[in-house]
């Protein structure tokens, strides 16, 4: 997962980095990195937002709600 990847993938959440750090579980420096290049996403991070994809929409969102709350 690229940069640019994860920035596509907040934004098709309608997340911001520091909530699309806070739902894959990682801190919002690392997000911050991760979205701006300076730090290769973890394949960590690349797996959890693949699996959350596989869900279907309904569940997706209500995890993401989860873990935002």
């Amino acid at each position: 997962m690229t940069s640019d990847d994860f920035k596509a993938w907040a934004e098709k959440y309608n997340l911001s980095t520091e909530e699309a750090g806070a739902v894959l579980g990682v801190s919002r420096a690392n997000a911050f990195k991760f979205a701006n290049g300076s730090r290769p996403v973890s394949k960590t991070v690349e797996y959890s937002a693949e699996a959350i994809d596989l869900l279907t929409k309904e569940k997706s969102l209500k995890l993401i709600q989860k873990r935002l709350a």
